[in-house]
């Protein structure tokens, strides 16, 4: 539980609007009652492989009924766990896992009839040790596969009939002069007797016990073009005699870096031509380079898990699951296999599921549940331009129209690159090689309007574009990018506007023992004998003076509206507030006292003595954002007879009990992104009024905790600042 003098004094944690979506609200997290079954029910089911503990632990079946709803025994269904002896049957796991789906109404999967793995050698060979007649190994088979079939008929709607009978794509190279292909066909036990005719036996086997079922060829790398292939044939050449088969099964046993979405999406296209059901039978993606039968067990070198390798695995998944929503039409179920990361045959240190080893959720399990519908089948316009902040003659990043970035990165030798913006709480947008070694890739939404920070991460260490601008943010100069917006503009360089000028400062500090620095707007005004009211302007906690002029346009604002007879000109004040000494997560205990001598002490009588200023109260003003904006508050509070107007930008709000007179401040501005918490800072306004104070509060419509929503702050505060009484 985070609270909210923590949440409101993040800035630039996250590049743009990320972080305010996920932590703008200000208060209590509500846990969300729906689970997997519920945000897919107009998709597909959503299954689940447990085993016997899965089902009989009261925390894992809350968690089974809250997510799921279609379960897939294990391991406890397998012919070697059901039969490893002619007749000598073992019901005990798998009646229990039934029954737990018979009572609570949860539909079973059937895994698996015949699979060359953990199958029983006993149907191959008689009571001397030889080999038996394929005729003989038919009816053994048909047997088992009645007598399971019937025993479980009530409650599993599909079997995965016959598993992994393809062989894999050895990736040897066709040369051209090679007449004859591998053989397709895994050269198991069945295959060596049988052919593939083992394949057409098992599933008319299986469709005499239970007409009604759906029946499913099941394989893993089933997105591999040859192996694909080879699947597609196989199916094609069963169903053009008549095989009962209904289905495809593809496994994804997928790793964080393959296989690619277009091999993934090519695949279901391909299979959807000659079946109407495709499932995704036993999805996990581990977090090294493996895939499909393939595996290395948990080795220990994963735990923790690098911030970085988290984002590729939430956008592997984010990436498979758009696919599976665009082809809901044919994949009818999605199956994860395991409940956990504990459970999971891959050991939980290869990150595998979304629910870590405490059954807990992880990050991933948000970004699968909390998609955007829009998305899924959005349309990008291609208008992209240069980004305005990006360096000289550098073409990328791009913009377009919609508000869309995109991105262009040569790192030929890198494993992966991510770029910090994001949308969904994906942690960033992972991009993807080309043949040339260039990485590519575009922001999943639009982001919202105005400026953003971002910076790379290439194989784990963080990197700012070569081709952005940089800008102080998160404690670091990060890259910058520009979403053009469509009031942008109030902060536009005009060349028929007269400008002021944003001049550098040191101004000693004797409680800090040390010369700081802050920067100082002066209105196009500022060159007679006027004297001018003053703004005392701070930044979030990662940034520095550098902000507002840089990043909020603060100069540009100011000149426009003065230009205008929008407000009356004023002298801004922009100071580093001290605020990046302590780490994020720390801030809580921050010594607002410290900054108040700087501010108020040294740095205010330092302006009143070398700039034309009106050094009186009711001339002078301090706002902030963010962790600027608790500063304004605990500094205007603290010092009364300082400061006549007070600001706050996503940065909390005053109540009634906090102004002790009625004649202590002559404005209160509050303002929020309408992706923050707008309702708080209008409620704080309309008590403030009730109470005879002069209140404001303003609403950024579609921004949240970014400049966009503080550029349109300054602007609309300003207008109400200093006016003549």
């Amino acid at each position: 539980m985070k609270r909210i003098s923590t949440i409101i004094l993040a800035l630039a944690v996250s590049a743009g609007s990320v972080f305010a979506q996920g932590f703008g609200g200000w208060g209590r997290q509500v846990e969300d009652p729906t689970g997997y079954k519920d945000t897919y029910k107009d998709y597909f089911t959503v299954g689940v492989a447990v085993n016997v503990n899965n089902v009989t632990n009261p925390e894992q079946i809350a968690l089974i009924k809250k997510n799921f709803n279609s379960i897939t025994a294990e391991n406890d269904m397998k012919v070697s766990s059901l039969q490893p002896r002619e007749g000598e049957w073992n019901w005990e796991n798998a009646d229990k896992i039934a029954n737990f789906c018979r009572e609570n109404n949860i539909p079973l999967r059937g895994h698996t009839l015949c699979w060359h793995s953990q199958f029983a050698d006993w149907m191959f060979v008689d009571e001397n040790g030889n080999e038996v007649s394929k005729e003989v190994f038919y009816e053994r088979l048909r047997t088992h596969i009645h007598t399971v079939v019937n025993r479980y008929k009530d409650i599993v709607y599909c079997w995965d009939v016959v598993n992994e009978a393809m062989a894999d794509n050895d990736g040897r190279p066709r040369s051209p002069w090679m007449r004859e292909e591998p053989n397709p066909y895994r050269q198991s036990r069945h295959y060596k007797l049988c052919g593939d005719e083992f394949i057409a036996k098992a599933f008319e086997f299986a469709h005499e016990a239970d007409p009604d079922a759906l029946l499913f060829y099941n394989d893993y790398n089933a997105a591999d073009p040859v192996k694909r292939d080879r699947i597609y044939d196989m199916v094609k050449k069963m169903k053009d005699a008549g095989v009962p088969v209904h289905g495809i099964g593809m496994q994804g046993h997928y790793n964080i870096y393959g296989p690619s979405n277009e091999d993934i999406e090519a695949a279901i296209v391909k299979y959807s031509e000659i079946v109407d059901n495709i499932h995704f039978t036993e999805l996990d993606i581990r977090i090294n380079e493996e895939m499909g039968g393939g595996l290395q067990f948990s080795r220990g070198e994963a735990a923790p898990v690098p911030s970085y390798i988290q984002t590729l695995h939430q956008a592997k998944y984010a990436d498979l699951f758009k696919i599976l929503r665009r082809h809901k039409d044919v994949v009818k179920n999605v199956t994860f296999w395991n409940l956990s990361d504990k459970d999971s045959w891959l050991g939980q240190n290869n990150y595998p599921l979304p629910f870590d080893k405490e059954y807990k959720p992880k990050a991933v399990y948000r970004t699968i549940k909390n998609f955007d519908p829009a998305l899924d089948n959005a349309v990008i316009k291609e208008d992209f331009v240069p980004s305005v902040m990006n360096q000289p003659q550098a073409e990328y990043p791009m913009v377009n129209s919609q508000g869309y970035a995109r991105f262009r990165v040569e790192a030929p030798q890198a494993q992966s690159v991510i770029v910090s913006l994001g949308l969904g709480g994906q942690g960033g947008t992972v991009l993807h090689k080309d043949e040339n070694g260039v990485w590519w890739g575009t922001t999943d939404g639009p982001m919202d309007e105005g400026f953003h920070y971002y910076h790379l991460t290439i194989d784990g260490g963080v990197v700012n574009d070569p081709g952005a601008k940089n800008y102080y943010g998160s404690v670091r100069w990060e890259s910058g990018i520009e979403i053009p917006a469509h009031d942008q503009d109030f902060y536009q360089v005009k060349n028929d506007v007269p400008h002021g000028q944003v001049v550098q400062v040191l101004f000693p500090s004797p409680s800090t023992n040390s010369t700081k620095r802050a920067f100082v707007y002066l209105p196009p005004q500022y060159n007679g004998k006027k004297k001018f009211p003053v703004l005392y302007l701070q930044h979030g906690w990662g940034e520095d003076e550098t902000a507002w002029s840089n990043q909020g346009h603060a100069n540009l604002i100011m000149d426009n509206m003065i230009a205008e007879g929008k407000c009356e000109p004023f002298i801004i004040v922009m100071t580093y507030g001290m605020t990046n000494d302590v780490k994020f997560g720390g801030l809580g205990g921050f010594n607002f006292k410290d900054f108040e001598t700087v501010l108020v002490d040294e740095l205010v009588p330092y302006i009143d003595a070398n700039f034309k200023t009106i050094a009186k109260k009711d001339s002078r003003a301090m706002a902030g954002l963010s962790m600027g904006g608790m500063e304004t508050k605990n500094i205007t509070l603290a010092r009364p007879e300082v400061f006549g107007s007070y600001g706050l930008m996503s940065g909390g709000t005053y109540a009634p009990s906090d102004i002790k007179s009625k004649d202590q401040v002559d404005l209160i501005f509050m303002s929020a992104g309408s992706k923050e918490n707008p309702d708080a800072v209008n409620k704080a306004a309309a008590d403030l009024k009730a109470a005879g104070h002069n209140a404001v509060s303003f609403v950024s419509e579609g921004t949240a905790h970014e400049f966009q929503t503080w550029r349109r702050s300054l602007y609309h505060m300003a207008q109400l600042l200093f006016k003549k009484k």
